[in-house]
């Protein structure tokens, strides 16, 4: 007797898109963002590849929905690190520090594509702000805007030093400290607090005489 053909995977229409970026995440780590394409990502989710281009129609509406749903998380994660930090706002910006670092190490994939000002290679237009992504910069930039209400940090351009706190645990971020031979041995999250307190001393506001 012929064995039975196995029944094609049946997905519910939120669930293959789902499955379909985590196909896509589970590439990127192994192969990088450039070699990411529907076509492999159907075969490996088992899906036709008419049925991945019912959600996404080209390489970067994926690459899209991949961002928008990084950054959602790294907003939550920035979120966390600083309600788990108590009221002083130099532990809760020294958290959020930790946090970023802490998303660059444990989701790689992800970071690549939410960093990337060009994942894409077929395309020379870069992807605009997601609303996540915007949402992220303003919790950073709501924390010093709130510090500097309460005297905690200088009076000066909120978005500039936020930029500041941004690219140097970004920098942090992406230098792997673990590879680099100068920093072995050092523990990230200690090294990225000391890093932001460097930083903190030239948010300070000036000490009243």
């Amino acid at each position: 007797m012929r064995a039975a053909t196995p029944a094609p995977k049946s997905y519910h229409h939120g669930n293959l898109r789902a499955t379909l970026i985590q196909t896509g995440l589970a590439l990127i780590a192994e192969k990088g963002v450039r070699a990411l394409t529907l076509r492999e990502i159907g075969t490996r989710a088992g899906v036709s590849r008419s049925a991945a281009y019912r959600h996404f129609t080209d390489k970067a509406q994926l690459l899209a929905a991949i961002r928008a749903v990084g950054f959602e998380k790294f907003a939550a994660a920035l979120e966390q690190g600083r309600d788990s930090a108590g009221p002083a706002f130099p532990a809760r910006l020294n958290a959020m520090g930790v946090a970023y670092v802490r998303f660059a190490r444990e989701h790689a994939p992800y970071f690549e594509v939410m960093f990337n000002s060009n994942p894409d290679p077929a395309s020379t237009i870069a992807p605009d702000p997601c609303e996540a992504e915007i949402r992220a910069f303003q919790i950073l930039e709501n924390l010093i805007i709130e510090g500097q209400a309460t005297g905690h940090f200088r009076p000066s351009d909120a978005r500039l030093m936020a930029c500041a706190a941004w690219s140097l645990v970004h920098g942090i971020g992406a230098l792997k400290l673990d590879r680099l031979p100068f920093a072995q041995g050092l523990p990230q999250d200690d090294f990225v607090t000391a890093c932001s307190n460097l930083l903190i001393t030239g948010l300070a506001a000036p000490t009243k005489k």
